[in-house]
């Protein structure tokens, strides 16, 4: 199959990107800067692709330790080579599965395969990234259950189905979501893609919504707010 790669240009780094593995996308950009509020200090990155969350991550908390987790050995090359080019001394990646690797964070993030149960797609690179066979959310919660310290917090993207499952499994094995962000694209659409940050504390849930565009098509403020120190667009 013909490789189709590009590059994403970032105001402080670029990424390649596409085949292996998936491009870039608007809500993973929104999640890692998200998922930048957070304080840490040694940063997980479970099924890392080309490195997206940890060069949004790595510009935020440039002295924290960061390792990414791949299963696909072509993705974690990609990977290597997008986070070398960052030339951030502090920044892992590992060719491993989540089920073979083991350690404790204070900080885990993931944007997981969420299209469950949908048709598979014909490209094997896009489906094992794309699909929750290879990652379940039970299995995900497995791993952050494994390799978070007990005073750690962790992030998750899912589709709102996606989420509940995660949710369910997650309780069953003591962790709890702290704080969820519904992502739409405009105000009348329906939940696109919901953020959760979560840990070992169970505590009320501190809900919140962004809209990614205004009903006349710019960009919302508080979209703008968390992709500004990264976006070309929004000098």
């Amino acid at each position: 199959m013909a490789e189709s790669r590009s590059t994403f240009q970032f105001k402080q780094f670029a990424l390649a990107h596409g085949n292996p593995g998936l491009k870039i996308t608007t809500e993973a950009c929104l999640f890692g800067a998200w998922s930048t509020g957070y304080p840490q200090q040694n940063t997980l990155d479970i099924g890392t692709g080309c490195g997206l969350l940890l060069g949004i991550l790595a510009q935020a908390h440039p002295k924290t330790q960061f390792i990414g987790i791949e299963i696909q050995s072509d993705v974690a090359d990609l990977a290597k080579k997008n986070m070398r080019d960052l030339n951030n001394p502090n920044i892992q990646i590992i060719s491993s599965s989540l089920n073979d690797y083991q350690a404790q964070h204070d900080f885990i993030v993931c944007n997981p395969p969420f299209f469950i149960n949908h048709l598979k797609n014909t490209d094997a690179s896009k489906n094992q990234a794309m699909h929750s066979d290879t990652l379940s959310p039970a299995e995900l919660v497995d791993g952050i259950h494994r390799n978070l310290t007990s005073e750690g917090l962790f992030t998750v993207l899912y589709p709102p189905e996606g989420m509940k499952q995660f949710e369910k499994a997650a309780e069953e094995k003591g962790l709890y979501l702290n704080e969820i962000c519904e992502v739409k694209h405009q105000t009348n659409h329906a939940t696109l893609r919901i953020m959760a940050q979560g840990s070992f504390v169970k505590s009320p849930i501190s809900r919140q919504s962004i809209c990614i565009k205004e009903m006349d098509g710019s960009y919302s403020a508080d979209f703008i707010a968390l992709l500004k120190p990264y976006y070309l667009i929004f000098d």
